[in-house]
Protein backbone atom coordinates (compact mmCIF):
# COMPACT_ATOMS: atom_id res chain seq x y z
CA UNK A 1 0.00 0.00 0.00
CA UNK A 2 1.01 3.33 -0.99
CA UNK A 3 0.72 6.94 0.61
CA UNK A 4 -2.20 8.63 -0.14
CA UNK A 5 -0.41 12.38 -0.22
CA UNK A 6 2.87 10.39 -1.48
CA UNK A 7 2.77 7.77 -3.96
CA UNK A 8 5.67 7.26 -4.20
CA UNK A 9 6.16 6.50 -0.21
CA UNK A 10 5.22 3.33 1.05
CA UNK A 11 2.37 3.81 3.73
CA UNK A 12 3.37 3.14 7.01
CA UNK A 13 -0.02 3.48 8.87
CA UNK A 14 -3.75 3.69 8.46
CA UNK A 15 -5.56 7.55 9.53
CA UNK A 16 -8.05 6.55 12.65
CA UNK A 17 -10.54 9.32 11.46
CA UNK A 18 -10.88 8.68 7.45
CA UNK A 19 -9.13 5.05 7.27
CA UNK A 20 -7.04 6.20 4.03
CA UNK A 21 -3.18 5.07 4.20
CA UNK A 22 -0.16 7.76 4.93
CA UNK A 23 3.51 7.32 5.22
CA UNK A 24 5.26 8.37 8.42
CA UNK A 25 5.74 12.64 7.26
CA UNK A 26 1.48 12.72 6.78
CA UNK A 27 0.69 11.11 10.03
CA UNK A 28 0.53 12.41 14.01
CA UNK A 29 0.67 9.80 16.39
CA UNK A 30 -1.91 10.48 19.71
CA UNK A 31 -2.82 8.34 22.80
CA UNK A 32 -1.10 5.57 20.48
CA UNK A 33 -3.47 6.73 17.39
CA UNK A 34 -2.10 7.43 14.32
CA UNK A 35 -4.39 10.69 12.39
CA UNK A 36 -3.52 12.31 9.36
CA UNK A 37 -3.11 15.85 9.65
CA UNK A 38 -6.68 16.70 8.09
CA UNK A 39 -8.86 14.58 10.26
CA UNK A 40 -5.75 15.72 13.25
CA UNK A 41 -6.78 19.56 12.66
CA UNK A 42 -10.66 18.76 12.66
CA UNK A 43 -10.61 17.01 15.75
CA UNK A 44 -8.89 20.25 17.59
CA UNK A 45 -11.55 22.93 15.65
CA UNK A 46 -13.60 20.45 17.39
CA UNK A 47 -12.31 20.71 21.03
CA UNK A 48 -11.46 24.53 20.90
CA UNK A 49 -15.48 25.08 19.63
CA UNK A 50 -15.98 22.55 22.95
CA UNK A 51 -13.72 24.78 25.05
CA UNK A 52 -15.70 28.07 23.94
CA UNK A 53 -18.91 26.84 24.31
CA UNK A 54 -17.83 25.38 27.78
CA UNK A 55 -16.31 29.15 28.71
CA UNK A 56 -19.40 30.62 28.13
CA UNK A 57 -22.10 28.43 29.72
CA UNK A 58 -22.90 29.79 33.36
CA UNK A 59 -21.79 28.10 36.36
CA UNK A 60 -24.26 26.77 38.43
CA UNK A 61 -24.22 26.41 41.83
CA UNK A 62 -24.35 22.82 43.98
CA UNK A 63 -25.50 22.40 47.28
CA UNK A 64 -24.12 20.20 49.61
CA UNK A 65 -25.45 18.28 52.75
CA UNK A 66 -24.21 20.27 54.89
CA UNK A 67 -25.44 23.23 53.13
CA UNK A 68 -21.79 24.87 51.48
CA UNK A 69 -21.59 26.27 47.80
CA UNK A 70 -19.57 24.02 45.76
CA UNK A 71 -18.87 26.25 42.99
CA UNK A 72 -17.40 29.06 41.91
CA UNK A 73 -16.39 31.19 39.01
CA UNK A 74 -14.71 34.06 37.78
CA UNK A 75 -18.35 35.28 36.35
CA UNK A 76 -20.70 34.66 39.10
CA UNK A 77 -17.91 36.55 41.50
CA UNK A 78 -18.02 39.72 39.38
CA UNK A 79 -21.38 39.95 39.01
CA UNK A 80 -22.17 39.29 43.07
CA UNK A 81 -20.54 42.58 43.83
CA UNK A 82 -16.88 42.05 44.13
CA UNK A 83 -16.80 38.32 45.53
CA UNK A 84 -17.95 39.34 49.19
CA UNK A 85 -20.09 36.17 48.56
CA UNK A 86 -20.92 34.57 51.66
CA UNK A 87 -22.04 30.82 51.55
CA UNK A 88 -25.69 29.97 53.85
CA UNK A 89 -25.97 28.99 56.96
CA UNK A 90 -25.35 25.73 57.37
CA UNK A 91 -28.45 23.65 58.88
CA UNK A 92 -29.51 20.37 59.40
CA UNK A 93 -32.08 18.35 57.60
CA UNK A 94 -35.12 16.96 59.68
CA UNK A 95 -34.99 13.65 56.86
CA UNK A 96 -31.65 12.87 57.36
CA UNK A 97 -32.12 12.75 61.48
CA UNK A 98 -35.16 10.23 61.05
CA UNK A 99 -33.44 8.06 58.91
CA UNK A 100 -30.10 7.77 61.17
CA UNK A 101 -32.94 7.77 64.32
CA UNK A 102 -33.97 4.35 62.36
CA UNK A 103 -31.10 2.71 61.15
CA UNK A 104 -28.19 3.68 63.91
CA UNK A 105 -30.45 3.45 66.95
CA UNK A 106 -29.98 7.25 67.42
CA UNK A 107 -25.98 7.03 67.38
CA UNK A 108 -25.83 8.54 64.01
CA UNK A 109 -28.20 10.96 65.30
CA UNK A 110 -25.62 12.42 67.95
CA UNK A 111 -22.75 11.93 65.85
CA UNK A 112 -24.56 14.15 62.88
CA UNK A 113 -25.48 16.74 65.05
CA UNK A 114 -22.14 17.21 66.63
CA UNK A 115 -20.93 17.49 62.69
CA UNK A 116 -23.13 20.19 62.02
CA UNK A 117 -22.57 22.12 65.17
CA UNK A 118 -18.68 22.32 64.26
CA UNK A 119 -19.43 23.23 60.74
CA UNK A 120 -21.96 26.01 62.58
CA UNK A 121 -19.55 27.16 64.77
CA UNK A 122 -16.57 27.13 61.66
CA UNK A 123 -19.29 29.37 59.91
CA UNK A 124 -20.10 31.74 62.52
CA UNK A 125 -16.28 32.52 62.99
CA UNK A 126 -15.50 33.18 59.51
CA UNK A 127 -18.52 35.51 58.11
CA UNK A 128 -19.91 36.81 61.43
CA UNK A 129 -17.21 39.59 62.27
Amino acid sequence: MNCHNHPEKEATCACVGCGKFFCAECTAEIHGKSYCKPCLEEIMDKKDEEIKKAEQKPTQVFMNAGGGASSSSSSSSSSSGGGNHIPPYPRSSCLLHIVLLFFTGGIGNIIYWLITRSRRKEWETQYRR
